[in-house]
């Protein structure tokens, strides 16, 4: 009875679904992924390696993060607070690149937002950098008061429902497969009292996008979100499930081949791609001008204020650099790795200044940077990202220089920041090439 998403048609229809304020995403694990070498890493992988590194356990397998959290807690003692505390410590560290995510929040249409990891913070702080705007959340617990949500059908900004609870201090999440047990047997009973959340599932379509779990809670999720009867799927709304081709896959692709739900034969990071492709064809934005990081040390502030006014004058660019961009109060670190994700061209501001500055942010910049240009050079061919500038007398060609950046990366001298004609030019035409 399911329907396989093939036709431009579905596609269209996904999009009306989400244009009219009809489309409630589910997001779930697989969705957390962040870039690390060039390739796609499973945040869940990480933190189980981290808590169980951190806990001092040095015997464990690889395993999913709520198997830790039981073999922690019944094979080595450990109390539920020590380890939520120390999965909050790790948490609070995360400054990751998440491209599925922030290539989904892209999708500006949508604002309401179901999530069923405990770590949301991640997915908070990435909604507050792409839409610029306070995120509101509720966190389900089963220890905590738990309140419903202002009408969600009048949202202004993005709202976030934690259905398995939150890393927050106030609020104990469900970690281990146990706890995930009882958050659901108390689902409906404790979401009596939230309307506006309750209407928000009720009355909407459903996309679960990537949420893979072990195969008795799938079935249990699907039904407990969805808020009706499996077998009532398709009388008065779509539910869409989008999950990776893994064994979680074929085991639920059994259950769900007797229900009216739409599938997808892809990955979820293909279907992401797609869906966020269409949904920018049909809702063009203005052209944007093109954003250039500098990569600078604080004794060079003149020499590039000189090639920011020079670059910004060619008009349709935006130069970002610390000195300038960064408010009271922000998160250093996660702020630059957003800033050097999102910038079409990473520029680094090469001089014996900067070489020698061993103590500053600027190498950490460059590493960065350097990170990003494997990554789309891996996958986008953009090899054009990265380009160094030698601004004073250093060899573009030394050893120290190499120290940081690949040697088959073109390197410019411009001499105290003040590029010439020919450069500028070259520099046009490149951005105007980049998408």
């Amino acid at each position: 009875m399911n329907r396989v998403i093939s036709k431009q048609s579905d596609w269209d229809e996904l999009i009306r679904f989400i244009a009219n304020g009809k489309l409630t995403p589910v997001i779930g694990k697989e969705m957390y992924k962040f870039r690390q070498d060039g390739e796609l890493q499973s945040i869940e992988s990480y933190l189980s390696q981290q808590l169980l590194q951190q806990s001092g356990v040095s015997d464990a397998t690889a395993m999913s993060l709520s198997d830790a959290v039981d073999f922690l807690g019944y094979e080595k003692g450990r109390k539920p607070r020590e380890i939520k505390s120390t999965l909050i410590s790790i948490e609070e560290e995360i400054a990751f690149d998440f491209p599925l995510i922030s290539e989904f929040l892209q999708i500006k249409d949508l604002n309401y937002f179901v999530n069923t990891s405990v770590y949301n913070s991640v997915l908070e702080k990435l909604l507050h950098h792409s839409r610029q705007q306070e995120v509101s959340s509720v966190n389900f617990s089963l220890n905590e008061p738990f309140t419903d949500s202002t009408n969600l059908d009048k949202l202004t900004g993005p709202f976030v429902f934690n259905v398995f609870g939150s890393l927050q201090k106030t609020v104990d999440p469900a970690l281990g497969q146990e706890d995930m047990l009882e958050y659901a047997g108390n689902f409906k009973e404790k979401m009596a009292a939230a309307i506006n959340i309750g209407n928000a599932l009720k009355n909407r379509n459903l996309l679960f996008l990537g949420c893979a779990f072990p195969d008795w809670m799938m079935h249990f999720t699907l039904r407990l979100l969805s808020n009706e009867p499996m077998h009532e799927w398709g009388d008065n709304r779509t539910i869409i499930v989008v999950n990776d081709n893994t064994a979680y896959r074929e085991k639920l692709s059994d259950k769900l081949k007797n229900y009216d739900v739409i599938t997808y034969e892809g990955n979820t990071a293909d279907f992401v791609e797609e869906l966020s492709r269409q949904w920018q064809q049909k809702n063009p934005e203005e052209e944007k001008k093109k954003n250039i990081f500098l990569s600078y040390t604080r004794a060079d502030t003149t020499i590039v204020e000189n090639l920011k006014q020079a670059l910004e004058g060619m008009g349709g660019v935006n130069c970002w650099y610390d000195n300038r961009e960064l408010e009271p109060g922000d998160n250093w670190l996660e702020k630059i790795v957003v800033s050097i994700r999102k910038a079409d061209f990473f520029l680094p501001i090469i001089s014996e200044n900067s070489l020698q500055h061993k103590d500053g942010y600027v190498h950490k910049e460059w590493a960065q940077g350097q990170t990003e240009w494997v990554y789309r050079n891996s996958t986008k061919n953009s090899g054009n990202y990265l380009i160094p500038v030698v601004v004073d007398n250093s060899d573009a060609n030394s050893d120290s220089i190499s120290e940081f950046f690949d040697g088959d990366i073109n390197r410019i001298k411009i001499a105290g920041g003040n590029p010439d004609n020919e450069f500028l030019t070259k520099m046009k035409a490149t951005l105007t090439r980049a998408t």
